[in-house]
């Protein structure tokens, strides 16, 4: 698997980026540097998982910057991640930007679900066809979320790595864990007093392409506010406004497409109306299937039928006519 695109150095995800806990290191007036084996390692890093787990039991916060640059391009792809955790009221959010693309927030609430923030312009312009423009966020139900799966403590982290290193203690009681993974990434850990993790930088080189990532890590009580209802759609309403938005061109693709299958049924000759009703309404529904919204409809006429849709926000209707004639399909908009 190619190093830049590993789980653990990947920190646009949520779940690894409050993995992945260093601060930069200080200045000190005495450093003592040890070496250290692979076991020795995987057992100093154990003792900073349990101290790290336990100091995040109420709630912390990551606070990320990254960025990749790449040979023979002098643009730098960069970004920030600040993720909240409130674990007292498993409530989580994560604020993720990236130059030229603008912000992403993401809220989970534990037993209820995932609110996103809105940015697609076809999103938006479903929301302004609806009237709700006020609308900022689309939530997903899921009451099976859970902060320790989405979120990971510190152990996520410090439970993963057996490789030799070296450790470099402080006088004020910190240290840091150096090592490099065996895919190649340089780690460079800095923990407190307390063997607490308190951030990482970690640099991974593949091709001449450079990944830098740098972050903090603190603990405690955390305040995470969700989106109020007035600021939030249910993510099938808003596919269902997005659907909505191509109703004309979606409804006379569902006449013509059913006429074009009607012909097909008469082999040349007599178009039999019971036939034309038959395979435009079994079109139809597989359109509605394929759309996710039951926004085409299908009545009987004389000869034929009536394909047609109402929009339900702006009441306008689209309705083209199929018709049986001879041995010709007549489609009409009507």
């Amino acid at each position: 698997m190619s190093v830049l695109t590993r789980p653990a150095v990947l920190l646009a995800s949520a779940a690894v980026a409050a993995s992945l806990l260093v601060a930069p290191g200080a200045a000190y007036a005495t450093d003592t540097t040890t070496e250290l084996t692979a076991a020795e390692m995987k057992a100093a890093l154990e003792r900073v998982a349990a101290a790290s787990d336990s100091a995040a039991a109420v709630g912390w916060k990551g606070a990320s910057e990254y960025s990749l640059s790449e040979p023979g391009s002098a643009a730098v792809v960069a970004g920030t991640d600040t993720i909240t955790v409130d674990r007292a009221h498993g409530l989580l959010s994560d604020v993720f930007t990236l130059n030229d693309f603008g912000t992403t927030t993401v809220f989970m609430a534990e037993g209820s679900g995932v609110y996103q923030s809105i940015a697609d312009p076809q999103w938006n312009a479903a929301l302004k066809m609806m009237g709700r423009t006020s609308v900022k966020y689309t939530f997903v139900p899921d009451k099976t979320i859970d902060l320790d799966e989405s979120a990971p403590d510190p152990d996520y982290l410090a439970g993963d790595y057996s490789v030799p290193g070296t450790k470099t203690a402080h006088d004020d009681g910190s240290a840091d864990y150096a090592f490099t993974d065996k895919d190649g990434a340089v780690f460079a850990l800095h923990v407190n007093v307390d063997s607490v993790l308190t951030g990482t930088d970690i640099t991974v080189t593949e091709d001449g392409s450079i990944l830098a990532v740098s972050l903090d890590y603190s603990y405690g009580p955390q305040s995470v506010t969700l989106p109020t209802a007035g600021q939030t759609i249910d993510y099938r309403t808003l596919a269902a406004g997005v659907a909505y938005l191509d109703m004309p061109a979606t409804v006379q693709l569902a006449a013509k497409g059913g006429a074009a299958d009607t012909r097909k049924a008469a082999k040349g000759r007599k178009v039999k109306v019971s036939t034309l009703r038959k395979v435009v309404r079994k079109d139809v529904s597989t359109l509605n299937s394929k759309t996710g919204v039951n926004m085409v409809k299908v009545k009987n006429v004389t000869s034929g039928v009536n394909v047609y849709a109402v929009n339900p926000w702006t009441k306008k209707t689209v309705k083209y006519s199929v018709k049986a004639s001879g041995k010709k399909v007549v489609v009409k908009k009507r």
